[in-house]
């Protein structure tokens, strides 16, 4: 997501915002960084950088390489990572934290499978690049067509790596992103990731998926638009039920936004009474953690939906798409399913988002009489369908 911005450029705005919430990250600033606003260090010699592939007897990534001409390490990674070590001091993990090699390749107590990507097999091929509590890896094994390694996060929370990511840039993204989410809340990157969300979300509208990729990568940042958007298009791409990525709206800023009330909420409750794969924790829990207006509206819909057996997507707010939608209820009460379908997809062009957290008309998909005809092939096709004008704001 930050691929506009070169390594000095992020470094330089990671540097600012870190010294300004040095206290939140416990980073020791000296006055040297104060007056400079760079925490980084002098870049890398490269007599340093050949001595390291010398000593791992490869050539190190170029993504790693480009950022060592800008600094030799780095201060301030996520929580429990500590620093980034300088290029002196980066090794296979064996050597540079016997330890830590020690507890993970002797742990009895696990099954490592033997040819896995985890474990002891990791630990025999991994470059450790950070010091602390938590690891941060390089995974030689796994090269990228364009010589990049890829990295993970080793934690001292739970045995096994996490994190993965496809290059050193993209692993040092994560720890920056989990430091604006967390610490640099008024850090410009929010309002960058916003544009990208708001791009993204128009080429959808479109039926432009290309940008879909981008509401997955802005949560991480902690883009409260994004953790909307991406249930709704997990619905029609059907990577999952749509509780785990709903439950966690309660606490989100936009969960009694219209949108969320009228479409994307009854999700949780249709979930929720699935008779063959019933998810009643997803719902009891946002019934607990969310707003009142929320509360109450899911607690009415359970109602509803134990009395009716289902519930009814309500499109009233867009009359010429709701007629459709009842046209094509009718036609699937007469088991003319594709007929049904073509319908919907004719109207599409006429719906309307409720809000700018509004994707897509959701409630086809958990429909009690739509819902059933709502294949993942025809959720897709209506995913890449262009539908809806300009959002409302």
């Amino acid at each position: 997501m930050l691929g506009h911005l070169s390594w000095s450029d992020l470094l330089r705005r990671w540097s600012g915002e870190a010294i300004t919430h040095a206290d939140a990250t416990g980073l020791a600033v000296t006055p040297q960084m104060r007056a400079s606003g760079w925490i980084g260090t002098p870049p890398a010699l490269a007599t340093e950088i050949a001595a390291a592939q010398e000593r791992l007897e490869r050539a190190l990534p170029r993504s790693y390489r480009d950022f060592l001409t800008v600094s030799n390490g780095w201060p301030a990674l996520s929580h429990g990572f500590e620093q980034l070590r300088p290029v002196t001091s980066i090794g296979w993990v064996a050597d540079v934290d016997p330890g830590l090699y020690s507890a993970v390749c002797a742990n009895l107590d696990y099954d490592w499978p033997l040819d896995g990507d985890d474990g002891p097999p990791l630990m025999n091929r991994a470059v450790l690049l950070s010091t602390g509590a938590d690891n941060f890896l390089f995974d030689t094994k796994k090269v990228e067509s364009d010589g990049e390694w890829g990295t993970a996060c080793w934690a001292s929370r739970y045995p096994g790596a996490g994190d993965r990511r496809a290059s050193f840039r993209d692993g040092m993204e994560a720890h920056y992103a989990s430091f604006v989410r967390l610490i640099a809340t008024e850090s410009a990157t929010h309002g960058e990731i916003a544009t990208q969300v708001e791009d993204a979300y128009q080429l959808a509208l479109r039926g432009d998926r290309s940008g879909e990729a981008v509401f997955t990568a802005a949560r991480a940042y902690g883009c409260p638009r994004a953790d909307v958007l991406l249930p709704q298009v997990q619905v029609f791409t059907g990577q999952h039920l749509a509780v785990n990525g709903v439950v966690a709206l309660a606490g989100n800023k936009h969960a009694t936004d219209p949108a969320l009330l009228a479409d994307v909420w009854p999700m949780l409750v249709v979930a929720a009474f699935n008779v063959h794969q019933p998810q009643r924790w997803g719902l009891d829990q946002a019934i607990a953690t969310a707003p009142g207006p929320v509360a109450e509206r899911l607690r009415s819909l359970a109602d509803q939906y134990q009395r009716d057996g289902g519930l009814t997507a309500d499109f009233g707010y867009v009359p010429l798409f709701d007629r459709a939608v009842e046209n094509a209820r009718s036609l699937t009460r007469a088991g003319r399913d594709a007929e049904a379908f073509e319908t919907i997809c004719v109207a599409l062009q006429s719906w309307r988002p409720l809000s700018s957290t509004h994707l897509a008309p959701v409630g086809l998909a958990w429909d009690h009489v739509l819902g059933r005809i709502m294949t993942r092939e025809r959720r897709e096709r209506l995913q890449s369908s262009s539908h809806a004008g300009v959002p409302v704001g």
